[in-house]
Parts: structure tokens; sequence; C-alpha cells
């Protein structure tokens, strides 16, 4: 027995090319890297973050990578942004508020603490401003322009270095002996 082939409208295989190129056009205006594949449909849509930019075009090593997606992981628990595992409890937020919160989200703001309190102040403002833009906002502000607000520095060369180097102590901090009173 034969298959019948469905005839070809061409005027709907044009609207269907057309929704999908609007689709691809819609993805990247909001920051997406869009994928498509030879049969001329979107395969993948993924917004890549600064740190995984940086280390495509070499400003950053895989080291550094590492200490910001795991700084990254880190808080997106602590905001509670990680999804939710264990048991919540309501506790006061301050002025009244009250806030779900879980064991994770305690020990994912600890170890968020700790990491950030062994940089250097300027670091630790540059990361705070990376981590905020890179998990907590749908639309992030150019990394360059994290850099200009946070450290000042315009020039384009100066800026992978100085993100470069608050990425160093970052992995020195995480790669680093464990201090005994960290332990405990």
């Amino acid at each position: 027995m034969t298959r019948r082939r469905k005839p070809h409208d061409p005027a709907a295989a044009e609207r269907e090319r057309a929704a999908v190129k609007a689709e691809v056009q819609r993805l990247e205006a909001m920051g997406a890297e869009v994928n498509i594949g030879p049969d001329g449909k979107i395969r993948s849509a993924w917004r890549s973050n600064v740190f995984t930019v940086l280390l495509r075009s070499g400003s950053i090593t895989t080291n550094h990578h590492n200490a910001a997606m795991r700084l990254a992981t880190d808080w997106a628990a602590w905001k509670g942004l990680a999804g939710s595992s264990g048991r919540m409890e309501a506790v006061d937020g301050g002025a009244g508020s009250a806030e779900l919160v879980n064991d994770r989200m305690l020990i994912a703001r600890r170890a968020v603490d700790r990491a950030l309190v062994q940089v250097g102040p300027m670091d630790r403002a540059l990361l705070v401003a990376f981590m905020t833009a890179t998990v907590e906002e749908d639309r992030p502000m150019a990394w360059r322009g994290i850099v200009e607000r946070v450290s000042g520095v315009t020039g384009r060369d100066a800026q992978p270095a100085i993100v470069r180097a608050a990425l160093e102590n970052l992995r020195r901090v995480y790669e680093g002996p464990v201090r005994a009173r960290e332990v405990s």
C-alpha cells in the first residue's frame, strides 16, 4: 500500500517560515542565542551569560568560569530561584513582611557570604552586580556597562582585565585551603 502525500501549500509554508523568523527575532531581541536546524525550525534557544561570553572570547579561563558558575548556583539557591526542595517556613523578613525560606536557601546564603567576604571590596561590588544581572534579571545590562558602572573604567581593553582579576580572586577563594573555622 502506498502512502498518499499531502498536497504542498506554498502560502502555508511561507506563513510558517515567517512565523519562525519572527520568533527568532523575538528571542534574539531578548538576548537569546538561537539554533536553527536544517529544516528551518528552531532547535534550541538559550541566553548565554557574561561568563560564558568571556570564556568563549578567551578573556577568562575555565577555572574562572567554574568559580563564577559556582557562585551563580549558590546565588540562585539563596534567592529561591533554583527550585524548591525541603520544608518551607515563613520567616519575618522585617517591616512585618513574611518570606518563605528553606534550609537550602540559608545554607546557600552562608556560602555566598563566605565567598564574598574573602574578596576585596571592588571585586565584591563587581561580583554582586554580575550575579544580580546574571541570575535575577530577565534582561540584564551588557557586561561592559556593569563594569563601567561599578568601577568607572571605560577602556575596552581594561574592562576584561578587571573582570578577570575579580574572578581570579573568587577562584582562589573556592580552590584555596579550607580554614578550620569555616568547617564547623
